[in-house]
């Protein structure tokens, strides 16, 4: 082999699996960085670990066209009978989000877990750039942290609903970010 080239990248571990059982098929060798690591973390795998689909360069092309179709289904050759449900089917692949897309978002709403959940004071907010938000919800954390030695309760209360906030409220912000543009579909990317 003369070298390898990137074709795209997988969602999980679960779609990993199946573009190494399409492209093997095919007679073509894959080489899927990161699949153990993101396998060992279970579910959340892919959103902490780029799964890059890597190809041997003169596989490169035909890899790329496998893998478009594999991500955009009903899009064979159409008869006159068929041609309005192909209609159809194309108006739903313009609307599906592609998959390095959904790779980013649940890499980012994996990290705004982590840091809601495990750093607490608002660094959720903080990492999607609520800058004010952040800070009040931290402020609230810290004041239900010293109500805690007054009144348990209420301080226990104050300081989950800081947490549950920060986390709903981040998340809300990265889905609502990657709804802009869209990123550019499988392409083949040669590196020297």
């Amino acid at each position: 082999m003369d070298g390898r080239v990137r074709i795209g990248t997988c969602s999980g571990p679960a779609e990993a699996a199946l573009v190494r059982a399409m492209l093997t098929a095919h007679d073509i060798p894959v080489l899927i960085g990161g699949e153990h690591h993101a396998g060992m973390l279970g579910g959340l795998g892919g959103a902490f670990v780029s799964l890059d689909i890597w190809v041997a360069r003169e596989d490169a092309e035909d890899a790329a066209a496998l893998l478009r179709e594999l991500r955009t289904p009903g899009e064979g050759e159409a008869t006159d009978d068929d041609s309005d449900a192909v209609d159809d089917e194309a108006d739903a692949v313009a609307d599906v989000v592609p998959v390095e897309r959904r790779v980013d978002q649940r890499r980012r709403i994996g990290l705004v877990l982590l840091l809601a959940c495990c750093v607490t004071f608002g660094t959720g907010h903080l990492y999607t750039r609520a800058w004010m938000r952040g800070i009040a919800l931290a402020a609230l954390e810290v004041v239900g942290l010293f109500q805690i030695g007054r009144a348990p309760v209420v301080g226990a209360v104050l300081v989950m609903l800081a947490i549950v906030t920060d986390a709903v409220g981040a998340i809300a912000r990265v889905r609502a970010a990657n709804r802009g543009a869209a990123l550019p579909t499988a392409t083949v990317v040669i590196r020297k």
